[in-house]
């Protein structure tokens, strides 16, 4: 088995254990202001939709691509990562392994064969 193989694995050891650190609640679409949000992207997206049934251009197909692009980076900014309890113990053994893994892949990518 290679260094770079290696490196690899390492590295996605590392990240899985680092990833099942982490909590995810979502709160649904992203409030700015106390506003919530989905209500305006949701109108922008029918209004798109509706202008592409109308009258079909570059204009409508890009407002309906703008305002799904919306939709998706709201629900994205409304979901809330944790981090869960974990000691200093707990996060050497998630970290040394990306650490390593990461540089096997570097060293392995620059050394001459």
């Amino acid at each position: 088995m290679t260094k770079r193989y290696a490196g690899i694995a390492l590295t996605a050891v590392g990240l899985f254990m680092l990833f099942r650190m982490v909590r995810v609640s979502s709160f649904g679409f992203y409030r700015i202001g106390g506003v919530n949000t989905s209500a305006i992207i949701l109108v922008l997206l029918i209004l798109s939709a509706i202008a592409i049934v109308v009258k079909r251009n570059k204009f409508t197909w890009a407002c309906l691509i703008v305002s799904l692009c919306l939709l998706v980076l709201s629900l994205i900014l409304g979901t809330h990562l944790y981090f869960a309890y974990a000691t200093l113990i707990d996060i050497l053994l998630v970290l040394v392994p990306v650490i390593v893994g990461v540089g096997l892949i570097i060293q392995s990518a620059f050394s001459k064969k």
